[in-house]
């Protein structure tokens, strides 16, 4: 049975896994269209991408990171996207970090238990 346990989890990890890697592709796909572009500032501020999923746009909204300029016109703001990805990269240690402390206390339970 704790191979079903451990089996399950080996799932959800690679399931949460994937799930980050496509919304950093997805995001990277959404800067490059602006970058590309030059759309630095309201006065070059240009559409969406056609196929662009809204989740992204959404964060990327909500985190200024996209700035929309009336209809239908956004532009990038590189300093919102660097302090984005730096508060992305203070997250992402802190959850590394506290998944660490419950792989030591579930590692020490067992541990206790063999003994």
């Amino acid at each position: 049975m704790i191979w079903l346990e451990g089996w399950i989890m080996n799932v959800a990890a690679n399931a949460g896994a994937n799930v980050a890697i496509m919304a950093a592709v997805m995001r990277k796909q959404m800067i490059q269209h602006f970058e590309k572009a030059g759309a630095f500032g309201a006065e070059t501020a240009i559409p969406l991408p056609p196929k662009h999923p809204r989740s992204t746009v959404n964060a990327l909204i909500k985190h200024k990171v996209i700035v929309s300029v009336g209809e239908n016109l956004f532009y990038l703001d590189r300093e919102a996207d660097a302090r984005s990805l730096r508060e992305q990269g203070k997250a992402a240690l802190a959850a590394l970090g506290m998944l660490a402390l419950i792989g030591l206390i579930v590692l020490g339970m067992v541990l206790v238990g063999r003994a």
